[in-house]
């Protein structure tokens, strides 16, 4: 399996190139009405430069619109970044270049079917200049230019030029690949639907149909235009085919059909561009979200991207988690090598201060232990060893992300009064909420108490073999006098099972109330006071 992900990895990026240079010079792809049209938000739009230039914004109206912290599933969270506009346009290109490389692909395979069609196109350029008709057994070129008659000559030289820079372009491709032939660049190239036997998109919906996977299941209005929008249905495919690959990839089919190289070779590289493109949505929506201060969305979402990069369909199943960790005690040594962190300090306070006070810049201290982090490198060597990779190669690529998420709620007054801050102006100032309605914004403000998210900390473990390390992540206080319950989550982006929840309870008193020694300036830190002592000072 991995010679054969190596094959399609050199096909692909041949593939790429081809296009690549094809969109430079300037040569058109060959497009179909249908994966032309459509709408955004699971309905494919007519490409444009406003378009590509608002979809930004379309995409953070279309998550907040849809996004509900009551409502929203995993699933649901998943499909919302399958069908945001960006992403329905992205995948409306890709399939447009794949209907120019199924084109080649069918040259390749069938010579004459190429001759055929460049006579049939000189028969049409000739008869529409001599006067001639259609003949038998011809077919009308419904995308082809239409113009006067005085215009044909110029279409022709068109057509011609830009058959040349593909030529052209075909041959230089051949001869950086060391091929002679510019057409056996898509010899290795595999396509369901076109190559027997190829296993690619309908292989997966049909598979995923089997046991209850496919379509998805979800309430979301994007899902209506399954049937009728193929960047839609790529989406939702490659979002199902990726959360249950665990399934997938250990298929009797699929692995009798790697070492046949029978792999939709389009397909497969277009899903390497869908998971990198989704990865960078779910960052994106954290970012989105995190505006929103809305802890359950985040928290899900976090969930939702060790779900896309694991290739989970759940962090909740009992059943799941514990075989990922049977699978990281087989990988990485036994129990030791289950990756886990264990907590040996934490606390929260207000630096150079005994107290907390209202309005404080606070800092939550944690000590982590990494007690997995000597297996992983032992076995991470070993691994590479055995591939043949230089083992401080994969050392300098290793990567461990976790996330701590912040809360707190009030544990000393009732819980119409339980929101630890009842201003809400961050919703209503945000320019990303200028555009929602009343009702989408009041969805939000009602994140309260314990489902406001005070602050979200990221954090990257680079040095696979660190064990100890430390962590300060800066907040504010709540404005509110009052005893408090912080809850501290420790969240993994790379693995499951490994999720904690602190808590620690503080008093917060009122800064008004509280007497502090003035802090002086940095610049006047150095100089002596004539009394050799500072005054007390109220802190405002």
């Amino acid at each position: 399996m991995i010679a054969l992900i190596g094959i399609l990895l050199v096909i692909s990026v041949a593939i790429l190139f081809i296009y690549n240079k094809q969109k430079s010079s300037g040569a058109p792809t060959s497009v179909s009405k249908r994966s032309a049209a459509g709408g955004s938000g699971g309905k494919l739009n007519d490409s444009s430069e406003d378009e590509n230039k608002n979809n930004g914004e379309e995409d953070v109206k279309y998550l907040l619109t849809n996004l509900d912290p009551d409502t929203s599933s995993h699933l649901d969270i998943l499909l919302l970044i399958a069908t945001t506009p960006e992403n329905i346009s992205m995948t409306n290109k890709t399939l447009e270049r794949e209907a120019e490389l199924k084109e080649r692909r069918l040259d390749y395979l069938y010579p004459d079917r190429k001759k055929k069609k460049e006579e049939s196109e000189k028969g049409a350029a000739d008869g529409s200049t001599n006067g001639g008709g259609a003949g038998e057994g011809d077919t009308f070129d419904l995308d082809g230019a239409w113009g006067d008659e005085d215009e044909d000559d110029d279409n022709v030289k068109a057509n011609k030029k830009r058959q040349e820079e593909k030529e052209k372009l075909a041959e230089e491709v051949a001869r950086a690949s060391g091929k002679s032939d510019h057409m056996s660049i898509m010899k290795n190239v595999k396509v369901e639907g076109i190559d027997e036997g190829v296993l690619g998109q309908k292989w997966v919906e049909n598979t995923l149909a089997g046991t209850g996977n496919w379509p998805p299941k979800s309430g979301l209005s994007a899902l209506d235009d399954l049937d009728s929008n193929p960047a839609l249905r790529r989406n939702l495919c490659m979002t199902m085919g990726r959360i249950h690959s665990q399934f997938l990839n250990t298929n009797p089919e699929l692995l009798a059909a790697g070492p046949k190289q029978l792999i939709d070779t389009l397909y497969f590289q277009s899903s390497l561009e869908y998971r990198k493109r989704t990865i960078v949505l779910l960052e994106a929506a954290l970012r989105v979200i995190g505006s929103t201060r809305s802890y359950r969305l985040y928290k899900k979402i976090v969930e939702c991207y060790t779900m896309f990069k694991i290739g989970s369909p759940s962090v909740e199943s009992k059943a799941i988690v514990e075989g990922f960790q049977k699978q990281m005690e087989k990988t990485f040594g036994g129990t030791k090598g289950v990756p886990r962190i264990i907590i040996s300090s934490l606390e929260i306070s207000t630096p150079d201060e005994k107290e907390i006070a209202t309005g404080d810049n606070c800092a939550l201290e944690l000590e982590m232990h990494r007690v997995h982090g000597e297996n992983f490198m032992k076995q991470k060597i070993e691994m590479a060893v055995k591939q043949g990779i230089p083992p401080q190669v994969a050392l300098q690529t290793f990567r461990e992300g976790w996330w701590i998420l912040l809360r707190c709620e009030k544990l000393d007054e009732s819980s119409d009064d339980n929101d630890n801050d009842e201003n809400t102006d961050f919703i209503d100032k945000n320019i990303i909420f200028a555009n929602l309605s009343s009702e989408m914004k009041d969805k939000f403000k009602q994140e309260k108490g314990g489902n406001r998210l005070v602050n979200a900390w990221p954090f990257m473990v680079s040095n696979m073999k660190q064990n100890v390390g430390k962590v300060k992540v800066r907040f504010m206080v709540p404005n509110k006098p009052g005893k408090y319950k912080f809850y501290i989550d420790i969240k993994s982006q790379e693995y499951l099972g490994c999720d904690q929840t602190f808590t620690l309870e503080k008093d917060v008193l009122d800064k008004d109330t509280v007497v502090r020694a003035e802090k002086k300036e940095d610049q006047e830190a150095n100089t002596e006071s004539p009394e050799g002592e500072e005054e007390p000072k109220k802190t405002k």
